[in-house]
């Protein structure tokens, strides 16, 4: 049940960098003008780099986060959920880091890392059975 919750969130984390980032390719909206104070600070230089970065990175590694956890593969899909989680911490506080100031997107992604972290971590150190380990305690009796 843990392993489907975890895919489940890893699926919509996906679904939300892949949507983020069509949302920022056609240069619409808020996304039509790349901040000129993050050039030359900041590691990318417009808005669809970021966005191939974020689906590339996100969408990619949390979808397949989550087809491991939902071909029951609990350690690779607790671990990479844990790896995703730290890595979208740290590209949350690249902005903070280097530019010195906070925006409230960042606030978001540091909760959604957090979430990401615990559920990973509480699936690594968690002493449920999983399916197949039920499945042969079943056998064996």
């Amino acid at each position: 049940m843990l392993t489907k919750l975890v895919a489940a969130f890893n699926l919509a984390m996906s679904l939300g960098a892949f949507f983020m980032g069509i949302s920022m390719l056609p240069f619409m909206g808020m996304f039509v003008e790349f901040p000129p104070e993050w050039v030359g600070v900041m590691p990318f230089t417009s808005w669809p780099a970021l966005a191939i970065y974020g689906m590339v990175v996100f969408g990619i590694g949390n979808a397949v986060a989550a087809v491991c956890g939902f071909t029951k593969k609990t350690r690779t899909c607790f671990v990479a959920t844990i790896s995703l989680g730290i890595l979208l911490s740290l590209s949350a506080a690249l902005p903070i880091v280097l530019l010195g100031d906070w925006y409230l997107p960042l606030v978001f992604f540091f909760f959604l890392s957090f979430i990401q972290i615990a559920l990973g971590l509480y699936g690594v150190f968690s002493k449920h059975k999983t399916d197949s380990q039920a499945r042969k305690g079943i056998l064996n009796q």
